[in-house]
Formats: structure tokens, C-alpha cells, sequence
């Protein structure tokens, strides 16, 4: 498999995982929509310990989504590109998938909290539905 690189947009950090995503989708929560400025966030979820930062410093903000366990949302300092959202409870690192180098390695397969899409959006009513914070997070 070999690793896979990316960066934000302004290239000021650049990072590495180290395997292929177990879990990818498209995340319709609020949180997400209101940090990304769309109506989901691509998520490309490994675990935090094959996320490798390269280059850069990442700024987080930790804060409770309202499920009880605290996540983190990590961005370029620089740019503001938000690279990912960290989950030390449910051991996962879901890094947005269109800071990949190759984002066609991407290939959503779930759609997290898609009741929260906005009216406008249409869902790909084909992808698995995921709507129970208490099993993973975007």
C-alpha cells in the first residue's frame, strides 16, 4: 500500500498516513457544516497513531459535540485548512480526504447524520446510513 501523503491548502503542512482508511464518508452534521462551509465534511477515517504530521503545526480546538467525549478539530495555522477531526475515545483520525494528494482514493461508503443535510442537498441515498453519535464520530 505504501503511504499516503497530503497537505492543506497553502502547503505549509503536509502530512503522511500510514494505511488504507477503514471508514469513509460524508459527515452531515451541523458541526461540520458550520466549520466547513459546505454541507458535509469528507471523511477518511484511520487511527490517530497512522497520522504522521510531516511539516507544519497544526492548531486544534477541543470541544464536546454533544455526546459526551471531547474531539478535536485540527487546522493550518496559515491557511486555516482544516486537516482533521481527532477522537481519543473512539481511537479515530478522520482526516479530510480533500487534503489528499490523491483525492480519488477516496470512496464514501457511509453517510453520517444525513437528517442534518440542508433541504438544498442531495444525499446518495445508495451509501450506508449512519445516524448514532454513540458509535463513531465524523
Amino acid at each position: 500500500m505504501g503511504t499516503i501523503s497530503g497537505s492543506c491548502f497553502c502547503q505549509a503542512v503536509q502530512y503522511e498516513l500510514m494505511s488504507e482508511s477503514q471508514m469513509q464518508g460524508l459527515c452531515y452534521c451541523t458541526d461540520c457544516q458550520r466549520v466547513g462551509g459546505s454541507s458535509h465534511w469528507t471523511s477518511y477515517a484511520v487511527t490517530p497513531s497512522d497520522f504522521h504530521l510531516l511539516q507544519g503545526t497544526l492548531t486544534g480546538y477541543t470541544y464536546d459535540p454533544g455526546s459526551g467525549r471531547e474531539v478535536t478539530r485540527h487546522f493550518c495555522g496559515t491557511c486555516g485548512t482544516q486537516i482533521m477531526v481527532q477522537s481519543d475515545a473512539l481511537g479515530v483520525a478522520s482526516v479530510n480526504a480533500m487534503t489528499l494528494d490523491e483525492a480519488d482514493r477516496f470512496i464514501p461508503r457511509l453517510n453520517y447524520f444525513s437528517d442534518s443535510a440542508p433541504g438544498w442537498c442531495q444525499v446518495d441515498q445508495g451509501l450506508a446510513k449512519f445516524e448514532e453519535m454513540g458509535d463513531s464520530t465524523s
